[in-house]
């Protein structure tokens, strides 16, 4: 089943509402850039480099993230989305440790193909927490301690829909540039591609049943959709304008 069909199967206010934010991420010039226009090969192995070590900043700390919201609904007396999250809380324990590998297999291939530039993996993964990065955590922060912890929901709702949306076009990107036998060093997102169209929809039944049975949540998780969607695209902002701060210094090194 799509995307789009279970888009339509949970159509509520939720969706409903949620739409103009993913057109205004769709709109944003880097999203654009990176799904749609294109990118040139060199640069779109620099920003997987760095998309990769900032993916393990990102995902380090979600387990707790999701802990701590399943202990808040709990308090909340939301006992189903207490499960829900402690559920979720497991499947992405680890995941920044598969980021991580990527990063040290995509290097290399790098640094054997450009023995002139050479890239330390180790540094790259010293300043994985970009500006970004910290502002995510910040919003899961927020809404982890604020009045209603269940809208931590929406921000796993819209990072997995996007995975499920845009991740395809990324992946072929990759293949129609680097070929087939390359998927293995940006496993983290072939296989998130792959797992999260369960994922999506799963989140699409959750966000469903949460709001039949509590209408009243319904600003609160729009609002927080919109702030991950925002947050995304600047972290993809910041992924793009580290690999092209890095493609500049490879081509003058090659002149």
């Amino acid at each position: 089943m799509t995307t789009l069909e279970n888009i339509q199967i949970y159509q509520n206010e939720y969706q409903r509402r949620c739409e103009p934010a993913r057109k205004e991420f769709a709109s944003r010039k880097v999203v654009k850039e990176i799904f749609t226009e294109g990118v040139e090969p060199k640069l779109l192995k620099l920003f997987m480099i760095h998309w990769s070590a900032l993916s393990a900043g990102l995902t380090e700390p979600i387990p707790a993230y999701l802990k701590r919201a399943g202990e808040r609904c709990e308090e909340e007396g939301l006992k189903e989305m207490a499960e829900f999250f402690y559920q979720h809380e497991e499947e992405e324990e680890g995941h920044d440790n598969w980021a991580t590998e990527d990063v040290k297999k995509l290097v290399d291939t790098w640094n054997l193909e450009e023995p002139n530039f050479h890239i330390d993996s180790k540094e790259l993964l010293n300043h994985k927490m970009s500006p970004a990065v910290k502002r995510y955590h910040q919003l899961h922060e927020r809404v982890i301690e604020g009045d209603s912890p269940c809208a931590e929901l929406a921000i796993d709702v819209e990072i997995e829909l996007i995975s499920t949306t845009y991740g395809p076009l990324l992946l072929k990107s990759w293949v129609e540039s680097m070929g087939q036998n390359s998927l293995p060093s940006i496993s983290f997102l072939h296989e998130h591609v792959r797992a999260d169209v369960g994922h999506t929809e799963t989140n699409f039944e959750v966000v469903h049943k949460l709001l039949a049975q509590h209408p009243e949540y319904t600003d609160t998780l729009v609002e927080t959709a919109g702030d991950a969607l925002n947050s995304y695209a600047d972290f993809l902002d910041d992924a793009m304008n580290y690999a092209k701060k890095m493609y500049a210094l490879v081509s003058k090194a090659s002149v």
